[in-house]
């Protein structure tokens, strides 16, 4: 059994790539040094915020939650709020949700659910369901993180939030990076960085990482300690989208040569500053150039992301009068779509 390298007790904890072992309770001195001087280094929060904590329910965001909770008592200007966004996903987000509403409620923590239902109308369950009738080219992720972020930044901002705290850890950061650049996506690698979003739209809310260099398995300890981990659902939706094989790939190449995450992340930080050199996918350029020309959402174009699809989908209306209003290029791109959706309906 391994020991402790602080002070010779069993070892909750063993970090192959630094050569240490942690018992329980220098673990857990060690976890909040370490996401302390991630929150210093990159100033992810100024002395007054309204924290709105993004939660799924799952380990991270659970981790992230309890901790800022926490954190919060130590520092006068901090406020936190939970929000979680309800999908709809049958068999899976119930779950999820009732694991916030028990927590929240036991230690006092405002929190608020945003439903896909309320929002744009459809459960993901009924869009996924929808977009395969249409013949959409759309996996059920494509879908749901547009959607997702789109809901998550209306209601943070509609409670008030000045920044919304993700649980994004250093594994779910790498993952995404090989994933933009297989997917020849440079300019969104940008903005993995800890802080994204461009600062200067009114309507968006700055988005933080404190997890940015923490591991899954650090997290994951983390919420076990703390019995914030009572069980594990996985979305029915996960194995259809690339991050499942991506995952896999780091994983067995840690376990092969230990350090390997943290040289990835070494990496994305070295392509951030190589591409803003280059003028790439500057979070204020690449997002925010626009205000939608339908909801009037952040969009780096004419029309966002989560608009076309809904008007793909159709299960968003835009009138003759609002469609001849528009500028000319939202316009196009407004009329490409409901074009898209009228000759797929037409096929079923």
């Amino acid at each position: 059994m391994a020991r402790c390298s602080v002070c010779g007790k069993p070892a909750v904890y063993v970090n192959r790539a630094a050569g240490l072992a942690l018992c329980q309770r220098h673990f857990l001195e060690y976890f909040d040094r370490k996401v302390r001087r991630t929150i210093r280094k990159y100033k992810l929060f100024r002395p007054r915020e309204h924290i709105v904590v993004a939660v799924s329910g799952g380990k991270d965001s659970m981790a992230l939650l309890h901790y800022l909770h926490n954190l919060a008592k130590r520092v006068p200007g901090w406020r936190v709020t939970a929000l979680l966004v309800d999908e709809g996903i049958r068999g899976y987000r119930e779950y999820t949700v009732k694991r916030l509403v028990d927590y929240a409620e036991e230690h006092g923590i405002e929190y608020h659910i945003a439903r896909f239902k309320d929002y744009v109308g459809y459960t993901l369950d009924e869009i996924v369901r929808r977009g395969r009738e249409l013949g959409l080219p759309y996996l059920p992720c494509t879908y749901c993180g547009v959607l997702r972020r789109y809901i998550m930044n209306r209601a943070a901002r509609e409670i008030g939030a000045t920044v919304i705290a993700t649980g994004h850890n250093l594994d779910d950061i790498v993952q995404t990076f090989l994933m933009n650049i297989l997917g020849n996506d440079w300019a969104k690698i940008v903005r993995l960085g800890p802080i994204s979003g461009p600062a200067s739209h009114p309507r968006f809310v700055r988005k933080v990482k404190p997890f940015y260099e923490v591991l899954e398995k650090e997290t994951t300890l983390y919420a076990v300690i703390h019995g914030l981990y009572t069980g594990f659902e996985e979305c029915p939706y996960a194995q259809m989208s690339i991050r499942w094989t991506v995952r896999r790939m780091i994983n067995e190449l840690e376990e092969r040569s230990p350090g390997v995450k943290y040289s990835l992340l070494r990496s994305l930080e070295t392509a951030i500053n190589m591409l803003r050199r280059q003028g790439i996918g500057e979070p204020d350029e690449e997002e925010g150039l626009y205000s939608c020309a339908l909801c009037g959402e952040p969009a780096a174009h004419p029309i966002c992301r989560a608009c076309q699809l809904r008007l793909q989908l159709g299960i968003m209306e835009v009138s003759p009068e609002k469609l001849e209003s528009l500028p000319p290029e939202a316009r196009r791109m407004a009329e490409s779509a409901l074009r898209l959706s009228e000759e797929r309906s037409r096929r079923r």
